[in-house]
């Protein structure tokens, strides 16, 4: 089946290509880029030396440590024997999840906005229905419109929570809302959880498994790619009730047959180690969104201030271009931001990361307000 590249790592590329004034790009991330920390460094070392049994369920020490970082941090109970398996990060485990839960011809509801979950809902033979979320709304899951959407090939609702690109993070009656839709349909709720650190207003990150006693069929992916800069790693996991967790943990051995050892190690090190290697980077990412919504808004440009995530989804509407154009426009003038159909959103918007030094957030917004003023001369 033909698919089109990932948007984001197309972009990537074609700005690293780019030539001319596209040369001059302010940088800007989406996550932490750092080194690890010598304890993670260690663990890996050492872990290198071993022979490990082979694990497709993952490595049991990682599994107990995620289960008591679950119920530590967030109340979560979640059975590390039966309820977690280790994947190669959320993309990994939501394509996995997908393959093995939902047939071919069924049909799973997306809110969008969303994450790039079209490819692998397409590679699973399961047809996405996108459910639009309104910006005036900021961005809210509408409850009504996802179950006006239900079909008798409905199998299962994909929330993004927090989500990305528009940083919308549900509030618990929205989520409990959601979840009902769900339980009089029999649909299964799969949620991408992968920004908990990422979190500066609104209601709070809660996640869905704080629900269970609401439905049962709930199932979580998260990456620790986001949380941990763990990105050149690869490890992230699911969690989900013991009877769909089974068919996951099956199609993971043909996939991969299990996740590496050494990354798994270096995985626990990283969950139970210091943390203040890293929290430097999320402690100025609430000052680093109020500076580009404030910058937007000087340069004429409309977003709601985004609860959580590290980018916000900005209307360019007044720029009168769209998409790929819209793409390209804002990389001539140095800014790398990917247009919402990439997202399922409309194509008029575009997601700008803020993961940069407040100077590089100054220079966007000064490029942008400029744009902008051109526009508005012509």
């Amino acid at each position: 089946m033909p698919l089109p590249r990932l948007p984001a790592l197309e972009l990537a590329e074609r700005a690293l290509d780019a030539s001319g004034p596209c040369a001059d790009l302010i940088p800007m991330g989406g996550v932490p880029v750092l080194p690890m920390p010598a304890h993670v460094v260690e663990a890996a070392r050492i872990a290198a030396g071993r022979v490990f049994p082979r694990r497709s369920r993952g490595s049991a020490e990682l599994r107990r440590t995620i289960s008591d970082h679950l119920r530590s941090t967030f109340g979560v109970d979640a059975d590390p024997e039966a309820e977690l398996l280790i994947t190669h990060g959320a993309q990994h485990g939501m394509s996995l999840v997908l393959r093995a839960l939902l047939d071919p011809g069924d049909e799973v509801l997306v809110p969008a906005p969303t994450y790039f979950f079209d490819g692998m809902i397409r590679l699973a033979g399961v047809r996405p229905i996108y459910v639009p979320s309104e910006e005036k709304c900021g961005w809210d899951h509408d409850p009504a419109a996802v179950e006006a959407a239900v079909t008798p090939a409905t199998r299962a609702l994909l929330i993004c929570n927090p989500n990305n690109p528009t940083g919308y993070l549900p509030r618990r009656e929205r989520l409990e809302q959601l979840l009902d839709v769900a339980a009089r349909h029999g649909l299964i709720v799969l949620a991408d959880e992968s920004y908990e650190r990422y979190v500066w207003d609104g209601p709070g990150y809660r996640p869905q498994m704080l629900l269970r006693n609401r439905h049962p069929d709930l199932v979580t992916v998260t990456s620790l790619s986001k949380n941990y800069a763990f990105t050149s790693w690869r490890v992230g996991y699911v969690n989900a009730p013991a009877h769909l967790l089974e068919p996951i943990h099956r199609a993971l051995e043909w996939d991969v047959i299990n996740v590496g050892d050494v990354a798994q190690a270096a995985a626990v090190a990283a969950l139970t180690g210091p943390q203040d290697w890293i929290e430097p980077s999320f402690a100025t990412l609430r000052s680093r969104r109020d500076l580009l919504v404030a910058g937007l808004a000087r340069a004429g440009l409309k977003t709601p201030p985004p609860d959580a995530g590290v980018f916000a989804f900005v209307d360019f509407g007044p720029l009168g271009v769209v998409s790929r154009a819209l793409e390209d426009l804002l990389l001539s003038h140095g800014v790398t931001a990917l247009a919402g159909d990439a997202f399922q959103g409309p194509a008029t918007h575009a997601r700008v990361l803020y993961g940069g030094s407040a100077a590089a957030l100054t220079e966007v917004t000064d490029r942008l307000a400029s744009l902008t003023a051109g526009v508005r001369r012509t």
